[in-house]
């Protein structure tokens, strides 16, 4: 089979309870389904009722479809979440619903801030930096998967001491590692402040989280 998930007779276990899928298409669908099922974290936070998308698409399956029909079914499966960290990959392709993303109202406007920024503009740990007119300072952080080393971000805020503001602008930003962000977030705080809690899935009901 050409789908990474597809695995000769899918054990998927947990505990006391063995799930078992044949290797065809309606038992890999069943397979990735349950895996879903059990362990995505956000089916009641974005209200996503699961068994009707089982309903909806489990119909579509048939004996004779091909790997490349059934990878194209998975995927839009796949796509009902709006999530893009939720894919499917082979060896020909990797699904992607990019029209959730692309059809959400548009807040980022590149050229304003190549107006701003110009040509001269200083980059460290994936930071670009400037201080604008009116000695305004401005950060601009396109994604907290580059990582901010504590010295790059001590020179860049050294340079703006002096500034009467900084603009710490994360529009647009592509997501990443919450080290990064408690990193750059702490530089603007001079106490120990709680900022929020972090849940985990601990079991496979829709709401099986830790306190």
């Amino acid at each position: 089979m050409l789908l990474s998930l597809s695995l000769f007779s899918i054990l998927y276990g947990c505990e006391d309870t063995m799930m078992n899928f044949d290797n065809n298409p309606k038992g890999n669908f069943d397979a990735l389904w349950n895996i879903l099922d059990r362990n995505y974290c956000f089916f009641e936070y974005k209200q996503i009722d699961w068994d009707s998308i089982y309903a909806e698409y489990s119909v579509r399956i048939t004996d004779d479809m091909n790997n490349y029909e059934l990878f194209d079914l998975l995927g839009n499966m796949l796509g009902e979440l709006e999530d893009g960290h939720v894919n499917l990959i082979a060896s020909h392709d990797i699904t992607r619903n990019w029209e959730w993303k692309d059809s959400y109202p548009v807040n980022f406007d590149t050229s304003i801030q190549d107006n701003y920024l110009g040509k001269n503009y200083g980059i460290a740990s994936g930071m670009k930096y400037k201080i604008l007119e009116d000695n305004i300072g401005y950060i601009y952080y396109e994604s907290f998967s580059s990582d901010i080393g504590h010295g790059n971000l001590t020179e860049v805020l050294k340079q703006m001491a002096l500034c009467p503001g900084i603009i710490l602008d994360v529009r647009n930003n592509s997501g990443g590692s919450l080290t990064n962000v408690n990193k750059l977030a702490g530089r603007f705080f001079n106490q120990k402040t709680l900022i929020g809690y972090i849940s985990h899935k601990t079991g496979h009901g829709h709401n099986d989280f830790s306190e």
